[in-house]
């Protein structure tokens, strides 16, 4: 069975759909960004395809995050 390979990337402080090479977005948290994913690999499943999602995040948090540990503390 084909594989469909999809990232989800923190890249320079926003949140990128990766396949193929191809960069899509940028997504205002990871939460939206894995919406998108999660739809393009049902598409992709619905077409014949092994559907993977690898997340890969952030060295250091994005300034969102930053802002909500502050609020937490």
């Amino acid at each position: 069975m084909p594989q469909a390979h999809y990232t989800v990337d923190a890249i320079d402080g926003v949140w990128r759909i990766g396949i193929g090479g191809k960069s899509f977005g940028p997504y205002s948290s990871l939460d939206t960004a894995m919406a998108a994913a999660a739809k393009a690999a049902r598409k992709a499943e619905a077409e014949g395809f092994e559907a993977l999602v690898t997340v890969n995040g952030p060295e250091t948090p994005l300034a969102a995050d930053d802002d909500q540990d502050a609020q937490a503390a």
